[in-house]
């Protein structure tokens, strides 16, 4: 059976894990591709995307389904890309009618059969895909019954579905590593992956009141052996030639051994990769040795999830950490040279501004790196259910992105917290702490950024407005020196 599978644009690069894990799932008896629009040119996972317009994206994926003319199409859904994702169904329909689609991904395992219904899918996958979905295609291609493969919702009749959820995978060992050769984004890089995305566990235990990753990939926290996981690296390097490889867990410090053991296996085998950890891992189960362990294994960088700088919006959060082991954990991988970021998030529940703006102390003060996020009430969590108490909202969650500029409209306000406020609080913290690209579109002309970033720094007085042109002229030697490096080959 021949199987397309599309992951939608996003505003950040990065490769699908999930379908990488797919196609491995699917390789010895269907013919599966990737069409990532995700990564129209492969760069470090986090970097920003330039945005791909809708006629191109339209025609980039008609081309697609008429060249390899799937039987089924797949598409990876999470909230943010929930809306074009319902737009690439029915650029699919208008091309190739009578092509089955199925929708899967976080959004799916939070949304379930309304999304399904809504989105003019034929089917909706809730949970994780390595088994029911290769089992949904077999019984496709064979013409055998259907309705009993686990996590499988189907359209029937316009009818709404009932949500199907889907046991988790317990030996994740037991699972192929994840195949990205035919990703379109590494064919046309060659096959190279530079940066290699490592999941090395799923699931988490833990009850943050704002984060839907335990409704979407399970509270049990499952793991692969550190042998496994090495294996993985050292075949990464070999298959993609990648030179670094980025940790994609969100919960990867969880057992702290277990770590050590990778670092160690890594150093003892002389993988020579260096890497960070993207998602952001829990300070609090840092210890000195497992940070000594880190760097010597090649770490350059970690982000951490710190949410709130504030004693008491964080205290609300049930994070089961206090701000004190943060700063603890902090201090031991800065220690070993290890460059930290924080994650934070403006607008939690029962936050104000006055609150919120303690982030660019706390930045300041530890001198870590910051990305501050908007906060996104998902389906299914405890600070969902808040604001549907107490706010007011101004927009559905799809299409929410999580982190974007000023002109980014919030998902709710309070009264407390106006829409006007959390606008402006967003903006004054990425501008104290000198983040002016984080004001604006990415995939804007750089002159029309510098306009519109111009126009937010403006108010914030003379010292702000010299940071942004001394900012802005950084960034153009920057880009210079790039296409310089390019034109003579260093690249």
């Amino acid at each position: 059976m021949r199987i397309l599978l599309i992951d939608p644009p996003g505003k950040n690069k990065g490769l699908n894990t999930g379908l990488g894990y797919l196609c491995a799932a699917l390789e010895n008896a269907h013919a599966a591709r990737v069409l990532d629009l995700n990564n129209l040119v492969i760069g470090r996972c986090g970097d920003a995307n330039a945005e791909i317009f809708g006629d191109e994206r339209d025609r980039r994926v008609s081309a697609y389904l008429n060249d390899f003319r799937p039987e089924l199409v797949g598409i990876s859904v999470k909230s943010f890309t929930a809306q074009v994702a319902k737009h690439l169904i029915s650029v699919i329909r208008r091309t190739r009618p009578g092509t089955l689609c199925i929708v899967g991904g976080p959004h799916v395992s939070l949304e379930g059969g309304r999304y399904v219904g809504e989105c003019g899918a034929d089917f909706g996958l809730q949970g994780e895909g390595e088994i029911s979905f290769p089992a949904l295609c077999d019984a496709l291609e064979a013409k055998r019954e259907i309705r009993n493969i686990e996590g499988l919702i189907c359209l029937r009749e316009g009818n709404v579905p009932a949500d199907r959820k889907n046991g988790v995978i317990e030996k994740l060992d037991s699972l192929p590593f994840p195949n990205y050769e035919n990703f379109s984004s590494v064919v046309q890089n060659g096959g190279r992956m530079p940066e290699y995305p490592l999941l090395s566990s799923r699931g988490c235990p833990y009850a943050c009141s704002y984060c839907s990753m335990p409704k979407i990939m399970g509270r049990k926290w499952r793991f692969r052996f550190p042998t496994c996981v090495v294996d993985e690296l050292k075949r990464a390097r070999k298959k993609y030639s990648s030179t670094s490889f980025t940790v994609v867990d969100d919960n990867l410090t969880l057992n702290v051994e277990r770590v050590e053991q990778i670092c160690n296996l890594l150093i003892r085998e002389q993988v020579n990769l260096p890497w960070n950890s993207q998602n952001g891992i829990r300070a609090d189960r840092v210890t000195e040795s497992l940070a000594r362990r880190m760097k010597l294994s090649g770490c350059s960088h970690v982000w951490v999830g710190i949410e709130s700088a504030d004693e008491a919006v964080f205290g609300a959060i049930d994070k089961g950490e206090s701000l004190a082991d943060i700063r603890k954990g902090i201090r031991n991988l800065q220690k070993e040279g290890i460059r930290v970021g924080g994650f934070f998030i403006v607008g939690l529940p029962g936050t104000t501004r006055e609150q919120d703006l303690k982030i660019i102390d706390f930045v300041r003060f530890h001198r870590i790196d910051a990305f501050v996020f908007n906060f996104v009430p998902y389906p299914g969590t405890r600070a969902s259910d808040w604001v549907a108490q107490h706010g007011r909202l101004l927009r559905d969650n799809e299409g929410a992105l999580q982190y974007g500029g000023n002109g980014l409209e919030p998902v709710f306000d309070t009264p407390e917290y106006s829409r006007e406020d959390r606008i402006k609080t967003f903006a004054e913290i990425n501008i104290r702490l000198g983040y002016f690209d984080r004001l604006v579109d990415s995939s804007l002309p750089q002159r029309e950024k510098f306009n519109r970033a111009w126009g937010i720094v403006r108010p914030y007085g003379a010292k702000a407005v010299w940071r942004l042109f001394w900012f802005a002229g950084l960034h153009k030697a920057a880009r210079l020196k790039h296409r310089l490096a390019e034109s003579l080959g260093w690249r």
